[in-house]
């Protein structure tokens, strides 16, 4: 066999070797992403089987003259608060209009015809912020939330004019869908959950904004946020009578 010969069969057998070893490796890799992806799904299911508990009040969503109950204004600029529609238990799918089927689709519930409470959707509009001379902060859970230990502040919103970011209006865009954010927290903190608007005026509508205790997962395209047991009030809904 001449050296030409040898090295042919060398190189043959070292790309043989390789192939096998680029298989061998693709396998891995692909069994690596399954078990990534199942311990993704663990966790989340996980966390969802322990207790969720809702720190703030009014998740509901119940309104006095042009305030959010158990809600603080930012009083250096304009902040109105007002019923824009409820979206009621009980009419079929096909029933529904296009603003209920987009609103019940963006929070996990397509095809429901039943569900509770009633969906009370909010809307904030304000005007008059003035970033030179105010504090960007619009509204916040009132009493204060404790953050002792991890908490998701979350919501469902669409954006309608100008521009609000922060906390339970986190991500929010023009289309509807869960807004929000996960925090770990740490020994003795504790927060005051209010979006932050970047706009002179603008407009945001949203449903069950809360924080609880608890890392629940903020994912547009499978939501997990839900109205959650309150640590107030006579029921687990803390809503008003017959919601």
């Amino acid at each position: 066999m001449s050296l030409t010969e040898s090295i042919t069969d060398v190189v043959d057998a070292a790309n043989k070797l390789t192939s096998v070893v680029s298989n061998k490796i693709g396998e891995i890799d692909s069994r690596v992403d399954v078990a990534v992806n199942e311990f993704q799904k663990m966790m989340v299911q996980a966390r969802l089987e322990n207790a969720i508990f809702r720190q703030s009040r009014n998740q509901f969503g119940n309104i006095t003259g042009t305030d959010l109950d158990f809600y603080t204004k930012n009083d250096k600029y304009t902040i109105n608060i007002s019923l824009y529609r409820e979206i009621i238990s009980g009419i079929k799918w096909e029933d529904r209009d296009i603003e209920e089927i987009d609103v019940l689709t963006s929070m996990g519930l397509s095809g429901q015809q039943h569900f509770q409470p009633r969906i009370r959707i909010i809307k904030m509009e304000w005007s008059g912020y003035q970033p030179n001379s105010h504090s960007a902060h619009s509204i916040y859970p009132s009493p204060i939330c404790n953050m002792s230990g991890a908490v998701t502040v979350a919501s469902y919103a669409k954006l309608v004019a100008g521009s609000i970011t922060g906390w339970w209006l986190q991500d929010v865009n023009e289309k509807w869908g869960v807004c929000g954010t996960n925090i770990l927290g740490g020994p003795g903190r504790y927060i005051h959950a209010h979006p932050y608007v970047n706009t002179s005026s603008g407009e945001v509508l949203f449903i069950w904004p809360a924080v609880v205790s608890g890392i629940v997962p903020i994912r547009r395209d499978n939501p997990k946020w839900g109205y959650w047991p309150s640590m107030y009030g006579e029921n687990p809904y803390d809503a008003a009578p017959g919601s």
